[in-house]
């Protein structure tokens, strides 16, 4: 099972990525609230992550030496968005800030679906992922990992491998891969054939590449 295997590291990794990778998922979760209905569980999420948010902002500077308080009052602004619903207002704080603080995805991005990373990607799925994912049905807060990683943008997959998703069991799973296992896992997820194979389970998904 995953949470056998897989540590959450990002307790002890750096601030600047930890702080990098909640901007990035608020960024996103904030956009997918934007582009369609928010549901409550999504916007407790956000409410949630938003508090962390804030948390996160001041170790980093702490550490980096920066300024908090531009960072805290974007923080604030949405927050105050948040509790009116005011999705645009919350996307706009939180897309200010990923601009500002991205998080380097070099030797991750572009991904490769059909290249030579593919095959430790399905390793890693299947030891690592599919024991939860595979099974997740609809209604699931478990998401179809496939499906996810073909509806998403690339750089939004791979922050949510990397972070993992507050409010889900995900987030205790942030993982201790190497960014090119990251890079393997994101390019098997996202191979052309990947989808039709998905429906059978990971080892439907296993024969069938």
């Amino acid at each position: 099972m995953l949470a056998a295997v897989l540590a959450p590291v990002l307790a002890h990794a750096d601030r600047g990525l930890r702080f990098r990778l909640e901007v990035a998922l608020l960024a996103h979760e904030t956009h997918q609230a934007l582009r369609g209905r928010a549901s409550a569980r999504l916007l407790a999420r956000i409410h949630s992550d938003l508090g962390v948010l804030g948390f996160e902002a001041r170790s980093y500077c702490a550490r980096a030496g920066c300024d908090v308080g531009p960072i805290k009052a974007r923080i604030g602004v949405a927050r105050k968005a948040l509790r009116r619903k005011a999705m645009p207002t919350v996307w706009s704080e939180m897309r200010a800030l990923r601009r500002r603080f991205p998080v380097d995805l070099r030797g991750i991005l572009p991904l490769h679906p059909r290249g030579y990373r593919w095959r430790e990607g399905r390793f890693l799925y299947t030891h690592l992922c599919a024991t939860c994912h595979a099974a997740a049905g609809p209604g699931s807060p478990i998401p179809n990992l496939f499906m996810l990683a073909h509806r998403e943008k690339p750089a939004d997959l791979i922050v949510e491998i990397l972070a993992g998703v507050r409010g889900t069991r995900a987030v205790g799973y942030a993982n201790p891969l190497s960014g090119g296992q990251v890079a393997s896992l994101a390019d098997y997820l996202t191979a052309p054939t990947a989808m039709p194979a998905a429906s059978r389970g990971p080892e439907g998904a296993a024969a069938g590449h």
